[in-house]
């Protein structure tokens, strides 16, 4: 019974991969490029490069050329940060809430209520207590593979 569920588990991360690879190829942007509008949004403008780096496993660098291509497009604004003079916050511009350019919200919010329509009250209040268990165990995990990562590195040879 278990091996099921670690396939299915495993099945949706890449259905949900693969449906984010066809986002992007159908926005005209790399992967990369969406997941960063993806977060953008999600954050409602308190977004910092940094975090943007980290959530994308990019280095500042190369996170910063990303901001300036999706800046260039108008997919992201910088602002000031208010209490950090030097710090800088990104929100989503123009480009990103079109929804015909980027329908991954609406499509993803019409796929839930077709699939959930199926299931009882009590049965989603287990699927959300599964799903949020997961996610958690999920973050715990790569955070302490993050950690020995940099651990590793950061160790003289």
């Amino acid at each position: 019974m278990h091996e099921d569920i670690d396939v299915l588990i495993r099945d949706l991360s890449n259905e949900m991969s693969r449906g984010y690879r066809a986002f992007s190829a159908a926005a005209g942007l790399n992967l990369s490029d969406l997941m960063a509008i993806s977060f953008i949004r999600e954050q409602a403008g308190q977004a910092t490069p940094t975090a943007l780096g980290k959530h994308l496993g990019m280095t500042s660098g190369a996170t910063a050329i990303l901001i300036n291509r999706l800046e260039k497009e108008n997919f992201v604004l910088r602002e000031r940060h208010p209490s950090d003079r030097r710090g800088t916050l990104l929100k989503a511009g123009p480009a990103a809430e079109d929804e015909n350019v980027l329908p991954l919200t609406r499509s993803a919010q019409r796929l839930r209520e077709a699939v959930l329509v199926n299931y009882s009250a009590a049965d989603l209040d287990v699927i959300a207590r599964f799903l949020a268990d997961i996610v958690a165990a999920l973050r715990d995990r790569n955070t302490r593979l993050e950690a020995e990562l940099a651990e590793k590195t950061t160790k003289p040879a």
